[in-house]
């Protein structure tokens, strides 16, 4: 029966996206009042991953991207410039976009620490609804892809989170490109050792444990500074 597949898929997707969530959020008791702006966020990832399934879909168009997109032989460097070019760009761009519209716009309240707040959010939504349809389309639960997903996309958003807090103090907008750009490059990476496997697998083991250094080191630092909250537009985009 499809409910035997889709549901344990739905889960998978889902629980383990919203269990980091959770444990983002309580990192500061003084947000508790967040929980709106958490949840709102967390929904526009979603949307963020239906946007980048449509861009990825547009790319098919060319003959160029189309073999990549599809999983099809390809040398090794034409994969590491889809990986580092197109895929981390592409979709750490849209998880920020879905924080800059929606929370980081909305919430008048604002700290410096809702930047990876808000960030992490909009990631595990973006990787929950990219896990269910990759679960779905392969017709079941992948207890692998469940754990691993959301816990890296949570942290490549860490970066442009932190680059949101650092502008919200008044550092100017570089924190928050170079941010951008850090996330990208650590997503594509990770995305082309995945691709090559075997031995590269374990290059992501280090790549994986410096991220989970800087989101917790940059969330605690924030945490305890004085959370004067936002009076302004404060880093908002255009």
């Amino acid at each position: 029966m499809a409910l035997e597949k889709d549901i344990p898929a739905l889960a998978g997707s889902l629980i383990p996206a919203i269990l980091l969530l959770a444990f983002v959020y309580s990192q500061d008791r003084r947000r508790r009042h967040a929980l709106r702006w958490v949840v709102l966020t967390f929904s526009a990832g979603m949307c963020s991953a239906a946007a980048a399934f449509f861009v990825f879909e547009l790319l098919e168009v060319s003959p160029v991207y189309r073999p990549l997109i599809r999983g099809a032989p390809a040398s090794d460097l034409a994969h590491a410039a889809f990986a580092l070019g197109l895929v981390g760009p592409i979709e750490e761009f849209l998880k920020l976009l879905a924080v800059v519209v929606t929370a980081w716009r909305l919430d008048s309240r604002k700290v410096p620490s809702d930047g990876i707040r808000y960030g992490t959010a909009a990631a595990l939504g973006f990787a929950a609804a990219e896990n269910w349809y990759a679960m779905w389309a392969t017709g079941g639960l992948d207890l692998g892809r469940a754990a691993l997903v959301p816990f890296v996309h949570m942290l490549f958003a860490a970066f442009w989170g932190w680059g949101l807090g650092a502008c919200l103090k008044g550092r100017g907008f570089w924190p928050l490109w170079t941010g951008l750009a850090l996330a990208s490059v650590y997503h594509g990476l990770f995305d082309y050792l995945e691709y090559m496997g075997g031995m590269w697998h374990f290059l992501t083991l280090p790549i994986v444990a410096l991220m989970w250094v800087f989101m917790t080191t940059m969330l605690r630092r924030f945490v305890s500074e004085p959370q004067k909250p936002d009076s302004g537009p404060g880093c908002a985009l255009p």
